[in-house]
């Protein structure tokens, strides 16, 4: 299935259209990349991944991945946090286009007693809702989640780990078994003007693969948080070169450029009043 990318255009124009109305106010830069930094933010946002991939038998895959962070804020100080993620395949491998199976996370964050403090637990999980011409569309997939964390003036340190097993493969049998451990372990630094800098390298164990299982990438990522009118926005650039992987499936290295307003999560808004 071809994809057409002026009309991707349109439907993430128009969602970041519909939530123009929402504004923070009384917030620095500074204040606004350290909450943006934290996981378990209570900012409401919507990213856009924009993500090159090669790999080392010449091919390609350019795409983004939409994801929003839904935060819903209990009367306790609670969180419920959703984060569903979206990829929109403009150039796979094999030259086809599609929108990609879409992933999820849903944690539950308790207030801390210290705000330094961060933990979430939940679930994550990854729905066959993708096109069959790049691989989606079949396998069913869930697993816990865990994110524990500190995070202090001069930033953040944490990891959040999960495990997504599949739990129906459609009809791909056995080809389409899916059991995979991930930690994302994150230590990034917190500078004057919204800049912030450091590492969060995603480690991956693929349980299923007969050789080459562990997926290791050097990361670095850095990112300026400044507001546009009233609206807080997050510009960032990340780059992994991985340094083991599995050569069929796992790529030499990534670029990624991310693009994140600010935005109100308005079923929260209406919940709470």
């Amino acid at each position: 299935m071809k994809l057409s990318k002026s009309v991707i255009a349109i439907t993430v124009s128009t969602a970041l259209v519909a939530t123009t109305s929402y504004a923070k106010d009384d917030v620095s830069a500074d204040e606004a990349a350290k909450e943006l930094a934290n996981p378990n933010t209570a900012f409401a946002s919507l990213s856009l991944k924009n993500q090159f991939k090669s790999f080392d038998d010449g091919t390609e895959v350019k795409q983004t991945l939409f994801q929003p962070s839904l935060p819903f804020v209990l009367s306790d100080g609670d969180k419920a946090i959703f984060r569903p993620a979206v990829p929109i395949v403009y150039d796979n491998r094999n030259g086809e286009s599609g929108i990609g199976d879409i992933g999820f996370d849903l944690v539950y964050a308790p207030k801390s007693a210290d705000p330094s403090n961060l933990f979430a637990y939940g679930v994550v999980g990854s729905l066959p809702t993708g096109s069959s011409d790049i691989g989606g569309g079949e396998v069913t997939a869930v697993g816990p989640a865990l994110f524990v964390g500190k995070m202090k003036a001069s930033g953040l340190i944490g990891a959040y780990t999960s495990h997504l097993e599949s739990v129906d493969e459609g009809d791909l049998g056995d080809a389409g078994k899916l059991s995979v451990t991930s930690s994302q372990l994150m230590w990034i630094n917190l500078a004057e003007g919204g800049w912030t800098w450091g590492s969060a390298p995603k480690i991956e164990y693929n349980h299923e693969l007969e050789e080459d299982k562990l997926t290791v990438p050097v990361n670095f990522t850095i990112s300026k948080t400044t507001f546009i009118g009233d609206r807080a926005w997050k510009f960032g650039v990340d780059l992994d070169y991985y340094v083991e992987k599995n050569d069929m499936y796992t790529p030499d290295y990534m670029i990624t450029f991310t693009i994140t307003p600010v935005v109100e999560n308005m079923l929260n808004t209406w919940l709470n009043n």
